[in-house]
């Protein structure tokens, strides 16, 4: 069982990012219309109590708007969303911009992950288990059944044959299916074709900053329980991004990166912080943890380091955690893909071995863990 190391919960209830006193955490209005709002914290600066009404409405409709676009599990009436696209194989459909925007940088990037929505949607009855011997009917790690069960999915879901996602003019997109996949998906009982699963908030993210900076909404910063972060402040503020680190059974509060916005921060972390991690993690009585990293060869989640925190001011929180999957989700750790990264604009910053490693020569890293029995010091990667 992890414990929480000092500092950690009070990070977590800021929601990841803790700015300048004087700011304000928008809520989203009355409406019960479902929302992604519970996801995420939103830190604003209001110049009057209009713009706190106004910025509150805006916020208010784009998540409750997010909501319905990436949601794959729900059919939502007058909205072509996930749910839409994987029930209308073949069909050309026309999607929101913000969704189209998504598509395209997954299927630019070339990664796969979106097609293992078959195995996403296995692996969350794996998290609702109450008792490690449940684990065995979804992990894996634990039965050679359901590997081969996963290996049939993962047969068809890296086979560009068999399943892509195309993108065609006026914002539409075809999910082509191949007819032996559609017969074989039929016999499973499969529906879930696509999912952005874990993945979601990064995109949901990046929509969410869109939406608001078109609305002239800039004064203010956006956070995702599970690690994505949209600073949109242009105004040159100080900003503190805690930094964490496991070490054994504790995480601890390891630094706080300081930094300017705007800004786009992911954190990839192969342990819970908070409530809502029940979603995506389930710890093992012997201290083994189970995530939603999958493995698009084996299905297995794999989490390189413990935890890996990537930033730029130029590329979206989408583009970031596409850029880092095969760093983190992988056998091991490649300190050489560190610098690759930062010759493509993302910074990074990681721990090994009691040293705080990072990239941008103007990273300013403060309160770095230091106790008599355990000290930590930081060190920047200098680029060839």
């Amino acid at each position: 069982m992890l414990v929480l190391g000092v500092g950690l919960l009070v990070h977590a209830f800021m929601g990841l990012i803790s700015p300048e006193t004087g700011w304000q955490t928008v809520r989203t209005g009355g409406s019960t219309d479902p929302t992604c709002a519970g996801d995420f914290t939103f830190l604003y600066e209001s110049a009057s109590r209009t713009e706190a009404n106004g910025v509150t409405n805006f916020y208010t409709d784009a998540c409750q708007r997010a909501y319905r676009l990436f949601h794959s599990d729900q059919e939502v009436e007058g909205e072509v969303n996930i749910y839409t696209i994987n029930r209308h194989p073949n069909e050309a459909l026309e999607v929101d911009p913000g969704l189209y925007a998504a598509f395209s940088a997954i299927v630019e990037s070339g990664r796969r992950e979106l097609y293992l929505g078959p195995v996403y949607e296995r692996y969350d009855d794996l998290f609702y288990c109450q008792d490690d011997a449940q684990l065995v009917d979804f992990d894996p790690r634990l039965s050679d059944e359901v590997r081969e069960e996963y290996a049939g999915i993962l047969a068809y879901a890296n086979d560009p044959r068999a399943i892509s996602l195309e993108l065609l003019d006026g914002n539409r997109v075809r999910l082509n299916v191949s007819e032996a996949y559609l017969s074989w998906a039929a016999e499973e009982e499969i529906t879930r074709f696509i999912d952005f699963a874990w993945m979601k908030n990064a995109f949901v993210a990046d929509y969410l900053a869109e939406e608001l900076a078109a609305g002239g909404y800039t004064r203010g910063t956006l956070s995702s329980y599970d690690g994505f972060s949209r600073n949109m402040d242009d105004r040159g503020g100080d900003y503190s991004y805690p930094l964490y680190h496991r070490h054994g059974d504790t995480v601890l509060s390891l630094a706080d990166l300081h930094y300017d916005g705007p800004m786009s921060l992911v954190r990839m972390r192969e342990y819970p912080l908070g409530g809502l991690d029940a979603q995506q993690y389930y710890t093992l009585k012997t201290g083994e943890v189970r995530t939603l990293y999958l493995d698009t060869a084996d299905a297995l989640c794999k989490s390189a380091i413990d935890t890996l925190v990537c930033y730029s001011r130029e590329k979206g929180c989408a583009q970031l955690l596409l850029e880092m999957i095969p760093v983190y989700i992988a056998d091991e750790f490649r300190e050489d893909a560190i610098p690759a990264l930062a010759r493509e604009g993302i910074q990074s910053i990681y721990c090994q071995d009691g040293v705080v490693w990072y990239t941008d020569p103007d990273a300013v890293l403060e309160n770095v863990f230091n106790r008599d029995d355990m000290r930590y010091t930081a060190k920047q990667i200098v680029l060839s």
